[in-house]
């Protein structure tokens, strides 16, 4: 829908032209993260390089594993005083804690905590001190300079909004006014977007609030990325629209929140009850948002790290199948069918041509057993699910990954989406080439209804628990699923 559109169906409808143009935003935790690595790295090389240098100068012999094992030392020690000390607090980005002070207090004692190792020298001691002087002095050297760096780098990043956690309400009223007052005057790291509404204007308390739009302007925008959590403020006797509101909105790769009176006394209860706040505003956490901080860049090394080395590998193997789907019938050797990807946006998948036919439209019948359809070649090629392999390309491209809820034709994807109203919750994530619910044997024909929700189910189950050890139990598995074949025709 058009912004234009939207403003001529809805007289509260702002101006969303800008909100489509988001800056990259980056997790605070990755951030942190990779200032330690620096840190880390400065006092490793502070202690090799003069090692090197002063063996290299005297002409001495260097216990090089001495060395290793001191630095090992040193560097996890370094590590904790500094956890201990809040010198990585995610929550002071904007003035990143340097103290000298501090940094040479948590240098100084984990360099004399590795003199417990040994002398790393077959030299004097006096030699020794000089060594560990000049280890100490250097790592200060370079950990001061990076955290300046960093400091002066994270403020800047942290003003102009890269680390900001968006927020929008739905539903304007009360609640939704002191959630946007509570974050326009702490001057916090969270970013208030908007209110969003469907009801008509004359039935809104909506002064003072910034109305964006309704639903589906949410929809939109949470898909492209611009929103990271959503606040939903209805009444407490709207329980009927309060869960369809949640039901469509946790197909979104975002957090959901629930206003209730009783989240709000809870608040002081302690963290056993899965409650959060905003100010005074006391949230029921329905759901988390997927894959944050450094899971997304795990995911995605591993899908062009492992990808790339299976496509290489695969390549002799698809030049072969190419060959012979070209002998044995008349047609393109790679068959491409429009799919719903991430965030429900159509993708082209490609798979090798197993069949006599190139469905790709609003009538699209599914695979069945012994089905006329299928060629020779394509049998062979379904039964070890060695079609799918062109799909690695998907996967270099970014379009899908390694492991992931199967993408289904979009045809079938808005018919199933009709039977089963969380269907589209498995769109906050990548389609992969295989997936949970596929080495759980839920794959071919859909049948019935119980089928999708077996394979809905299992999809839901590995977004919930993603973790870089599940996919390559999968990838593992799915070797043993494609040999025995079961339920692939």
């Amino acid at each position: 829908m058009s912004v234009s559109t939207v403003g001529s169906l809805h007289p509260m409808a702002g101006s969303l032209a800008g909100e489509t143009k988001e800056h990259a935003r980056y997790s605070r935790r990755v951030a942190v993260d990779i200032v330690a690595f620096f840190d880390v790295t400065a006092l490793v090389l502070g202690a090799i390089l003069p090692a090197y240098i002063y063996g290299y100068a005297g002409g001495l012999e260097i216990k090089w594993m001495l060395v290793v094992k001191a630095t090992i030392l040193t560097a996890l020690i370094h590590h904790a005083c500094m956890q201990l000390w809040n010198m990585y607090d995610e929550s002071k980005l904007h003035d990143f804690p340097v103290y000298p002070g501090r940094l040479l207090a948590a240098l100084t004692m984990s360099t004399f905590a590795a003199l417990g190792l040994g002398i790393p020298f077959t030299v004097a001691e006096l030699h020794l001190w000089v060594w560990y002087a000049a280890w100490i002095s250097a790592s200060y050297t370079a950990i001061l300079g990076c955290r300046i760096i960093a400091r002066a780098v994270l403020a800047k990043m942290t003003k102009a909004g890269r680390f900001d956690t968006r927020v929008a309400v739905f539903g304007a009223g009360e609640i939704a006014r002191r959630v946007q007052d509570h974050l326009k005057s702490q001057g916090t790291s969270v970013t208030f977007v908007g209110v969003y509404d469907d009801r008509p204007r004359d039935r809104l308390d909506a002064d003072g609030l910034d109305i964006k739009g309704r639903l589906e302007d949410l929809i939109r925008i949470s898909r492209g990325g611009a929103i990271d959590r959503i606040v939903i403020a209805l009444p407490q006797t709207a329980d009927q629209r309060l869960s369809m509101i949640a039901g469509k909105l946790q197909q979104l790769p975002v957090s959901i929140h629930v206003v209730t009176h009783i989240a709000s006394d809870m608040i002081e209860q302690g963290p056993a009850h899965k409650v959060s706040a905003i100010g005074s505003v006391g949230l029921l956490d329905v759901k988390a948002k997927p894959l944050t901080d450094w899971a997304p860049i795990v995911k995605r090394a591993e899908d062009v790290i492992i990808g790339g080395v299976l496509f290489i590998v695969a390549l002799p193997v698809m030049a072969l199948i190419a060959l012979a789907v070209t002998l044995e019938s008349r047609g393109p050797v790679l068959f491409r069918q429009h799919r719903r990807g991430l965030n429900q946006d159509v993708i082209e998948v490609y798979k090798f041509r197993t069949m006599k036919v190139m469905e790709d439209g609003d009538k699209i019948e599914q695979a069945h057993t012994d089905d006329p359809r299928i060629t020779r070649v394509g049998k062979v090629l379904r039964r070890l699910s060695l079609d799918e392999l062109p799909q690695l390309f998907n996967v270099l491209r970014g379009e899908m990954a390694l492991v992931g809820p199967r993408p289904h034709a979009v045809v079938h994807d808005e018919k199933w989406s009709e039977m089963l109203s969380n269907y589209g919750v498995r769109h906050q994530v990548k389609p992969g080439i295989t997936g949970l619910a596929q080495v759980e044997g839920c794959r071919g024909e859909v049948n019935s209804a119980s089928d999708i929700e077996a394979r809905v189910a299992q999809d839901l189950a590995y977004i919930r628990n993603w973790s870089l050890g599940l996919d390559l139990q999968i990838l593992g598995r799915t070797l043993g699923a494609a040999v025995w074949g079961k339920n692939a025709h």
